[in-house]
């Protein structure tokens, strides 16, 4: 009898969930904490939230809703993570989801076995020991945001530094800092609106960053701007949307260098945006001081790149996350340059029945694209459709990267960004292709083998 295993019930796990669901697909969720949300349950008793106090979604409302439910009229424009966290439960109940999903389990082992199917180990809270059980399928949906990662190699003089060093992860209020000399370093979202928080009670605060990046305000023209990403700008031609997108930025926000900043050399489309109000006002104010990169520490300094040096007392590191399955053999999954070798973020080519959701990061809506890509897994799974070779695949894989070469900067962060509108057209042409393959009796994939072959990939 065919099962499927779906893993984590944050958001990602919860679209899958309420897919299967729905087609009567038979399935069961593993959830490591104690309720669903994943990374928007403040305080997740699975370790793997790092949401913080004060967190707003950096991107509207209507980017952070599933196709089928839409956040409530009452909730504002970029709501706080305990709204986003009720809205998860919401859905959850909605679709009668809670009956799927097993608490307080965490998967420690999945592998393939040598007649087709998947084992998958799991550890319940307080249980005695592992438990192993079969699944015909395995869809893994615990998240990219959980596992911090550190500058490597290691900043020189880091062990020697006297304060205190935390990743953003691990931060939660500014109490801490009150008072001090606080170095940010990092310029993603998390740097941004962390380094503003703490800038209003600590004594200094240095934001350090090796590049430099485009600064989005929340709201363009009066309308959040990842509403960017739904409107007739983003039809237009790389060539003419990348300058138009910069001119929108000189007229709304003014030149970053206004702020204190270097103006960045790569077009506003090349990187993932960062995104804050807040910091424009405290870089206006000079409560946040901008630095370039860090050369090393000392005990209580910080040398830049610029050869400038100040005391530091505390340091928040702001440098993203590995993507990493620690349930996974790395010859199975591995990304340590932050690509994946996946089609369409999804299917690993030589690894029948086993599937990834939500391994992407679009610029501006995340959620509306869950519930196609979960769509797609359960065809999959059904059979309505099929996909291609595993060659095809592996052939696909590396000309999409080729492509992803020539639009991204090549930064670790962005290895798995996407076209929000460009990867919903993919899916859907990819949907329609799968369904003539099935109807024209392709042959099945082979049995499970070992990794693909190294590729250039996504």
């Amino acid at each position: 009898m065919r099962r499927t295993c779906v893993i984590g019930a944050g958001p990602s796990g919860l679209a899958a969930s309420k897919v299967l669901a729905s087609r009567n697909v038979p399935f069961d969720c593993f959830e490591a904490g104690s309720g669903v949300g994943g990374l928007w349950r403040y305080g997740n008793d699975n370790g793997m939230s790092g949401v913080y106090a004060s967190l707003h979604t950096n991107v509207s409302k209507r980017s952070m809703a599933f196709s089928s439910l839409a956040l409530p009229d009452t909730c504002p424009v970029f709501p706080h993570h305990s709204l986003m966290l009720a809205y998860l439960e919401d859905y959850a109940a909605s679709f009668g989801l809670h009956r799927h999903i097993e608490f307080g389990t965490r998967v420690t082992s999945v592998r393939p076995l040598d007649d087709g199917g998947w084992e998958v180990v799991c550890r319940r809270r307080g249980g005695p020991a592992e438990e192993t059980r079969r699944y015909t399928e395995v869809v893994v949906a615990n998240g990219h945001h959980w596992d911090p990662r550190l500058p490597s190699p290691a900043v020189p003089g880091a062990e020697e530094f006297a304060g205190t060093a935390i990743h953003s992860h691990d931060y939660r209020t500014p109490d801490a800092y009150a008072g001090q000399r606080v170095l940010v370093i990092g310029m993603g979202n998390s740097a941004c609106e962390i380094a503003a928080e703490i800038s209003r009670t600590a004594a200094r605060t240095f934001l350090s960053a090796r590049d430099a990046a485009h600064l989005f305000p929340k709201v363009l023209l009066g309308r959040p701007a990842d509403h960017l990403a739904w409107s007739p700008l983003s039809d237009l031609p790389r060539l003419l949307k990348d300058p138009a997108l910069r001119l929108l930025l000189r007229l709304t926000r003014g030149s970053t260098a206004r702020y204190g900043l270097p103006e960045p050399v790569r077009g506003p489309l090349a990187g993932h945006p960062s995104t804050s109000d807040e910091l424009l006002s405290q870089l206006a104010r000079g409560a946040v001081t901008p630095k370039p990169g860090v050369r090393s520490f000392g005990r209580e300094t910080a040398v830049f790149g610029d050869g400038s040096r100040e005391q530091v007392d505390a340091v928040v590191y702001a440098t993203g996350y590995r993507i990493s399955f620690p349930f996974l053999a790395p010859s199975l999954f591995a990304a340590p340059d932050g690509r994946t070798e996946l089609y369409l973020r999804t299917i690993p080519p030589r690894l029948p029945g086993l599937y990834f959701m939500g391994l992407a990061q679009p610029s501006g809506a995340a959620f509306p694209l869950l519930e196609p890509q979960a769509e797609w897994i359960a065809e999959l799974i059904e059979g309505t459709v099929a996909p291609p070779s595993p060659a095809d695949m592996t052939r696909m894989i590396a000309r999409e990267w080729r492509r992803h070469r020539k639009t991204y900067v090549s930064t670790y962060r962005h290895g798995i960004e996407i076209d929000f509108r460009s990867y919903r057209r993919a899916l859907r042409r990819e949907r329609r292709a799968g369904r003539r393959r099935a109807r024209g009796a392709v042959p099945a994939l082979p049995a499970v083998a070992g990794p693909a072959p190294a590729a250039d990939a996504v």
